[in-house]
């Protein structure tokens, strides 16, 4: 038998069910022109505004009312783009806009909450199976320099060579290289320490001009000087002061850019799985016609 009793209590069972199955309607604590904004959506606003901006609001009726103001202008104005009818030329950029952001969002998210596992096994094997792309250091040398300054159209630079040939014959016959840099060399950043480019130059090395970093490999030993050298600068006369050999670096110096660069490729191949999903298959519905019609503007003559 069903009595009262337990009538009410699957009325109020229902209620509760409903409930759970229909939101809540949320706490509208700003509204005009028939924009509101409720308590969670203030509170988010509120924690992206800068330390100041929050405390201006905070103590501030006035700071506070232009910050709401602002708030409700910015939906406001959100609303209007709402508003764009579909056959506008504004319709679908605003909506490709909003697409892309969307995907950008959506992307960065799922990057954010990937689980990237421990990298350190596989950063051992890495240095061991690619020790020349994570850890040599390759050959790097010092040099010092005087530079016959010949900047291109304003001199000759043959005759120019011809004066650098002479000065380069006197420092082999033993000439003091201090000296004659003090008296021929143009370049007076390096003038005043001798002559000394001080930077460790190596094989392709960027912001050294490629003929300065081939003249100086060119040298065979310590203290020896190069052929007089061509660059946009004028003609140089190299000398070899030191050489760094070839090395590597141990495993401990390294693992830093290696754990970055394997986290790097499981975002990268993780984020190609995941799109992958989202690929067209075979049951996809392409009105093929239209199609050629939207492309027959772009498409060319036949050979």
């Amino acid at each position: 038998m069903i009595t009262v009793r337990r009538i009410k209590r699957s009325l109020v069972a229902f209620f509760f069910l409903s409930l759970a199955h229909f939101p809540v309607q949320a706490e509208v604590v700003l509204e005009h022109d028939s924009i509101s904004v409720d308590r969670a959506e203030l509170d988010y606003v509120v924690s992206l505004w800068p330390a100041q901006m929050q405390q201006a609001a905070a103590n501030d009726e006035g700071d506070r009312l232009e910050l709401l103001n602002r708030m409700l202008v910015a939906k406001k104005l959100a609303r209007e783009a709402d508003n764009i009818p579909a056959d506008s030329e504004l319709y679908w950029p605003l909506q490709y806009q909003i697409m892309n952001l969307k995907q950008k969002y959506w992307m960065d998210n799922f990057n954010k909450t990937l689980d990237i596992p421990e990298m350190t096994a596989l950063a051992k094997e890495r240095y061991a199976t690619q020790k020349d792309e994570y850890a040599r250091v390759p050959e790097q040398r010092l040099s010092s320099h005087i530079l016959f300054a010949c900047p291109p159209g304003e001199c000759s630079r043959v005759d120019t060579t011809v004066e650098a040939q002479e000065v380069l014959d006197q420092l082999r016959a033993g000439a003091d290289f201090a000296a004659m840099v003090q008296q021929h060399s143009d370049d007076t950043g390096t003038k005043v320490k001798d002559g000394l480019f001080d930077v460790w130059i190596s094989r392709g090395q960027s912001g050294v001009s490629g003929h300065y970093t081939e003249g100086l490999y060119t040298i065979d030993n310590v203290g020896d000087y190069s052929e007089p050298v061509n660059t946009r600068f004028g003609i140089h006369i190299l000398r070899l002061d030191d050489i760094r050999e070839e090395h590597y670096l141990p495993y401990e110096a390294v693992e830093p850019n290696i754990v970055k660069a394997l986290r790097s490729e499981y975002v990268r191949l993780s984020t190609r799985d995941y799109l992958n999903t989202f690929d067209i298959t075979e049951d996809v519905y392409i009105d093929r016609p239209a199609v050629e019609g939207a492309l027959s503007p772009y498409k060319t003559a036949s050979p």
